[in-house]
């Protein structure tokens, strides 16, 4: 049971995949995931491996602009960090110290005068008296240490000895004024934290300098710097926000690396702010895969994907029949994002995305072509790095190279056309170059680059064509010219041994063309495959009357072997044009310029003789298939009109049109023209083309006047050769009128052995 589940499910997925549409799918999703995969390898940037601290290695440049973050932002900090603090003047520090130095100096005044109080009182004094003095010095010195250590002024016995009683009251009076002073001039101005030692040196100097005695000196600049306090401080919420505001415009001001300017050269140390841009470009190999650089190109490529498909199927429906021209269109993108990813690492100028406008122009259609070139040019603008103009390149190049090559019908156009976008693409470098302002050496440059990838693209596709035609099977306006020439093997096969055949094939072409211009079909594949849809008829061309020079072989054939012989020359045709290498498409009309015709007159000889009535009317039918393209219709028709005209014996405009709308109803009636999708207004537009043509061959001519001799007359009267051969001439006379009867009762096939045309032909050969 599950073998046969498995099978039947083998069954469906063979089933599913015979699908056009499931076929198209496939090869889309294959096409944009190889897409993808080319753009962003050949997009993303060459990674590199640094450490900071490390000699540089590589000389590498910014593929765009970037910003150094880590340099801004230093420098911002730097910025910030050099504004002075915002400072707020303490207006009672001044009086505080003022009052402080008031303090110091009355405890000093206060101190001397009561030990000169003393000296007085015990002036008389002497014993046991001065030893109480003593004490008093020692008690009111103490008292001024204390005093002026509560203060903040710490001094020592003895220069509280000093004070008390070794200065003299001038030196007292000018220490204090100096004190006083200095303090005060310094308090006018800022004193801060930061200043305020060299505040302090400064009183001290102004001491030094003095002429006060050294104790004094040094008291006073210990006194200034033991009272001496800043008159200001730093508001910090006020100086934080000067700060804030000094890194925010430092940040305006940011440091960018312009594309192309060197970001880190051979040699250089790295540092961390180097090391971050590369980074921040996806520069460093330590990263590993960029998931996001991956996913932003795999949307754009499906973005660019559903427009295509979206396009194709509003406009270019008619001219994407197939996989196989999906396949081809695929394949051409495919080689030009390739070239581009090879190319680009040498000159984005190089890349030859002229490529694919050309060959889909030439291989399937103008239109799609256009639109192609428009989305491969934003594709391969990402992997050439935004380079602008390159853009303008594309899109402007490649536009004109599908116009200029559309409707080329010679090789040699292509390489003229080579030569042509070239100049275009030159004339729209220069322009880029004077916009951007380049030296006339770079704008040289360019356009050299340029000239050389138009003509070398134009090379390129003259030697895929062959390759492309071979492997899809797609016929070129270039491959039909080609199989059109006359010197072709097959066409010249054609004329030395099968005449005839030749002749018909020329007239079928010229009716061909003419009404599948009239319907907008492949005028040109109709006329070639018109050319080459009897050559079937090679292999043995003696058993079609076009071709026979005396007897009728089948004459001595029956009507099953006749029709054998008959029907086989479209199956030899396509085994001889398949040996030759024609073009599918042409091989498709001569298989089918026949349909399933009946062999009208052997089925009918063949039932007349078979009185038991065991004869089948699909054992006289030709093949097949049934016509599938208007080209091949066209041809069928062609190729049956030209022969009931030519045997008709009466070549009137409406004896033309006549027959010309009878054939038609026949194949159509009989279901010939089913497939081919055939309107009944291009049926009539097929009409009157054909008569058009006819009428240019079978015009009215002059009658020239008839010049008897009387020799030949009367020797006509008793030569019995002569007799004999009008004898023949009005058998076949004869049997050209039952033919066309035949033919109008039957409607027996062009190609029929003793049918209308073989009769026309007799009855021509008679004449």
């Amino acid at each position: 049971m599950k073998a046969v589940n498995k099978k039947k499910s083998r069954k469906r997925v063979l089933s599913g995949l015979k699908n056009k549409a499931i076929q198209r799918f496939i090869v889309g999703l294959i096409t944009v995931t190889i897409a993808a995969v080319i753009v962003e390898n050949g997009a993303a940037p060459k990674k590199y491996r640094l450490e900071v601290g490390e000699s540089s290695k590589y000389d590498i440049t910014a593929p765009r602009d970037i910003v150094n973050v880590l340099l801004t932002e230093k420098l911002a900090a730097e910025a910030a960090a050099n504004v002075p603090p915002v400072m707020v003047r303490l207006d009672d520090v001044p009086i505080d110290i003022i009052n402080s130095l008031n303090e110091f100096i009355d405890y000093i005044e206060s101190a001397r005068q009561k030990i000169n109080g003393l000296y007085g009182q015990y002036s008389d004094i002497v014993g046991g008296g001065i030893a109480d003095m003593t004490e008093q010095e020692t008690a009111a010195a103490d008292y001024l240490i204390l005093k002026l250590d509560e203060l903040g002024v710490k001094i020592t016995a003895d220069q509280a000895g000093f004070l008390l009683k070794t200065a003299t009251d001038e030196e007292m009076g000018k220490f204090e004024t100096l004190l006083i002073s200095t303090v005060s001039e310094v308090m006018k101005s800022e004193v801060n934290a930061d200043n305020l030692a060299e505040k302090t040196l400064y009183i001290q100097n102004i001491f030094q300098i003095s002429d006060l005695p050294q104790e004094l000196k040094d008291l006073g600049g210990f006194t200034a710097k033991a009272l001496l306090r800043p008159n200001s401080e730093i508001d910090e919420e006020a100086t934080r926000i000067a700060r804030d505001e000094a890194y925010e415009a430092a940040l305006e001001n940011k440091q960018i690396i312009p594309e192309g300017s060197r970001i880190i050269s051979f040699g250089d140390i790295v540092t961390e702010d180097k090391l971050e841009v590369l980074r921040e470009l996806n520069l460093l190999e330590t990263e590993g895969f960029d998931y996001r650089f991956a996913a932003g190109i795999l949307a754009v490529v499906l973005m660019l994907s559903f427009l295509l498909i979206w396009y194709i199927r509003v406009f270019c429906s008619k001219v994407m029949p197939g996989t196989k021209e999906t396949v081809l269109m695929c394949v051409i993108i495919l080689l030009t994002l390739l070239a581009a990813w090879l190319l680009e690492p040498v000159s984005p100028l190089l890349i030859p995305v002229f490529i694919a406008p050309i060959l889909i122009t030439i291989f399937l259609d103008l239109r799609l072509a256009l639109i192609v070139n428009t989305m491969l040019s934003f594709t391969v603008w990402l992997i050439a790095n935004g380079d602008q103009q390159f853009l303008y390149i594309a899109m402007i190049g490649g536009t004109a190279s599908a116009f200029i090559v559309n409707g080329a019908n010679q090789r040699s156009r292509l390489s003229v056309s080579g030569l042509v976008i070239a100049a275009i693409n030159s004339l729209v470098t220069a322009c880029m170059g004077l916009m951007s302002k380049s030296d006339l050496r770079t704008i040289a440059y360019s356009a050299a680059l340029v000239s050389i990838n138009g003509m070398l693209s134009t090379i390129f596709t003259i030697g895929v064509l062959p390759i492309f035609e071979s492997i899809f099977n797609i016929v070129t306006p270039l491959k039909l010219l080609e199989l059109a020439n006359p010197n072709q093997p097959l066409m010249k096969r054609l004329l030395l041994e099968a005449p005839g055949t030749y002749h018909h094939s020329l007239m079928v072409g010229n009716l061909a063309e003419a009404a599948a211009e009239a319907i907008g079909a492949n005028a040109l594949l109709a006329r070639v495959g018109a050319y080459y849809h009897d050559i079937g008829k090679l292999k043995r061309p003696g058993f079609f009357k076009e071709n026979q020079l005396s007897e009728n072989p089948h004459e001595r054939m029956t009507p099953n072997l006749s029709t054998m012989v008959i029907t086989s020359h479209t199956t030899d045709g396509t085994e001889i044009a398949e040996k030759y290498k024609v073009p599918q498409a042409v091989r498709d009309i001569i298989s089918q310029h026949h349909g399933t015709t009946l062999v009208a007159y052997f089925y009918h000889k063949a039932k007349n003789g078979d009185p038991r009535g065991s004869i089948k009317e699909e054992d006289f039918r030709y093949p097949g298939p049934r016509p599938a393209t208007k080209e091949a219709a066209v041809v069928m028709l062609a190729d049956s009109v030209e022969a009931a005209v030519r045997s008709a014996a009466e070549k009137t405009e409406d004896k033309i049109e006549t027959i010309v709308r009878n054939i038609i109803k026949d194949k159509l009636d009989d279901g010939q023209l089913d497939l081919c999708d055939l309107t009944l207004k291009e049926l009539d537009l097929i009409v009157k083309s054909f008569i058009h043509i006819f009428g240019g061959y079978f015009h009215e001519r002059e009658e020239y006047p008839e010049v008897k001799v009387r020799k030949e007359i009367d020797k006509s009267e008793w030569d019995p050769v002569v007799q004999r051969v009008s004898g023949m001439k009005n058998a076949s006379c004869q049997a050209a009128e039952d033919a066309r009867a035949e033919q109008q009762e039957t409607g027996t096939g062009a190609d029929d052995p003793l049918t209308v045309r073989e009769a026309g032909e007799v009855e021509k050969q008679h004449a």
